[in-house]
């Protein structure tokens, strides 16, 4: 089986058990990933975070496309998915099982001296002490310049879960499975 297959197969028996956590039946597409990335200067980019990267779809994209000197720590909470990401991208990335709300530890952990972008495959809908605590961390971080960057597949509904924060839509892409809108903060 290939490891896609493995990939969309695992994706979709952790929907089946979570579907809170896991708010689609299939891992974004290319097309999706790729837009997650859209209108940002990639070369400049030293310090990324990704949260939730699940089968690794963003995280492709970020291994594809950032230049080798820019340091990624990509968040996972879900072991069944870590030991792929780590053949897959742990030559480059520090790859870590955590909780997302665990960000600003990790990356004070880490040494960085600031987060560039954070990349969010998450669901909005969190347990409430880990949504509070990450959004804190979030709001701190896009002051100070850092680029939050994540989806959703419903915006009417995500939207009052991101109160406080200054929403700017990157795009809409159709050719997902659901459809997706891609959002900015910075």
């Amino acid at each position: 089986m290939s490891s896609s297959l493995k990939g969309r197969l695992s994706f979709l028996l952790h929907f089946l058990r979570h579907p809170l956590r896991n708010a689609s039946v299939a891992p974004s597409s290319r097309v999706a990933s790729r837009s997650m990335l859209k209108g940002l200067d990639v070369s400049k980019l030293e310090y990324v975070v990704e949260l939730g990267p699940g089968t690794g779809c963003f995280t492709q994209e970020l291994y594809d496309r950032l230049p080798e000197h820019c340091q990624v720590l990509v968040i996972e909470l879900e072991g069944n998915y870590l030991k792929d990401l780590e053949r897959r991208f742990g030559d480059r990335f520090h790859i870590v099982q955590a909780s997302a709300h665990e960000l600003e530890a990790l990356v004070e952990e880490m040494g960085w001296p600031r987060v560039d972008l954070v990349l969010s495959g998450l669901p909005f809908v969190l347990p409430k002490p880990v949504q509070e605590r990450l959004w804190d961390t979030l709001q701190r971080l896009t002051g100070q310049g850092t680029v939050y960057r994540f989806f959703t597949y419903m915006p009417p509904i995500m939207k009052r879960y991101y109160r406080g924060f200054d929403l700017r839509l990157v795009r809409g892409v159709a050719a997902n499975l659901p459809p997706m809108w891609i959002y900015s903060v910075n």
